[in-house]
Formats: structure tokens, sequence, C-alpha cells
């Protein structure tokens, strides 16, 4: 390994961005997996059941209600979308503060993630009550397991120096 005075964010910043927005889907799809597996063994509820939890924004109530397909597809589009904003953060704040590592990427992810929790605080209250007369998200998602969630999310940054470092681009 060799080492050099310029970091990888200023020879290839555009290498280090989309290697942040990768592992921001990676860290989306790891942190749904995490509360699936949490829904189907300490909830009650299938595994399927918190991706239509956020389809619910759309649907409302009746989303809730057996399998609906509309819910679910909704539900991982949305929450994609909203790891994937997140990951504009990261890559932000990781050029500016020249996120290089491992150690460093968990960081920087764990910040970003806590501070996403003030969608759950703020925004998600906000939108379902217009929608729907009621927060159906912090109704149905206890907020322990909503923090867990939102940390693993963090956590899973670790997984950006890996994904810059087998990308390509030329």
């Amino acid at each position: 390994m060799s080492f050099s005075h310029t970091s990888s964010w200023a020879q290839q910043p555009q290498k280090n961005f989309i290697a942040a927005l990768i592992t921001s889907q990676l860290a989306g799809l790891i942190m749904a997996v995490v509360i699936m597996i949490v829904f189907t063994l300490f909830l009650g509820k299938g595994p399927i059941y918190p991706v239509q939890v956020i389809g619910s924004t759309v649907f409302g109530e009746s989303a809730l209600h057996g399998f609906h397909l509309g819910a679910f597809i909704t539900g991982l589009v949305l929450h994609q979308s909203v790891a994937l904003a997140w990951g504009f953060v990261f890559a932000i704040c990781a050029k500016i503060f020249n996120i290089e590592t491992v150690k460093a990427s968990i960081g920087l992810g764990l910040i970003v993630a806590l501070v996403s929790m003030l969608d759950t605080y703020l925004f998600v209250p906000a939108v379902m009550n217009a929608l729907h007369g009621v927060d159906i998200w912090n109704r149905e998602v206890p907020i322990f397991w909503n923090w867990v969630a939102h940390v693993v999310f963090g956590l899973s940054y670790a997984l950006f120096p890996k994904v810059r470092d087998l990308l390509t681009i030329k």
C-alpha cells in the first residue's frame, strides 16, 4: 500500500461521489433487511410489513391489510430514495472532511443516520397527518427499533471505502 498526501477525493471526486451513493443504497437495503427481521422475530408481523408501512404514505391504512403490492413497491422506492438523499449528504460531508477510512466512514455514517432521524420526528408525522389524519409510521414502528435501524444504516457506511476501491471509472 502506498501512502500519498493527496486524498482520493482530490484525485477522483467522481468515483468517490458515486461510491457514496452506491453505499447509501446498500446501507438502505441492509437497514431494510434488519427491520424486516425485527418485525418478523420480535413484533409478530411479516417481513414485508415495515415496507408496506412506508408505502402507507401513499396508500394510507389500506396498505396494512394483507399483502398490498402497490404499497410494497412504493415503500421500497420511497425507502431507497430517502437512503439516496442521505447518500448525497454523506458524499458532500465525506468530501468536505476527506473521509477515506472505514473508521471515518462509520463515524460520518452514524452522524448522518442520527441526523436522518429528524424525519421520524418532524417530516413523517407532518406528511402522514396531512395525508391521512394519523401518523401511521410512528404508530406502527416502535421508536426503539427505528433508532436501531438507523444506527445500522449508519454503520453500513463502513462499506464506503470498499465500494470506492471496487469502482473503476475511467
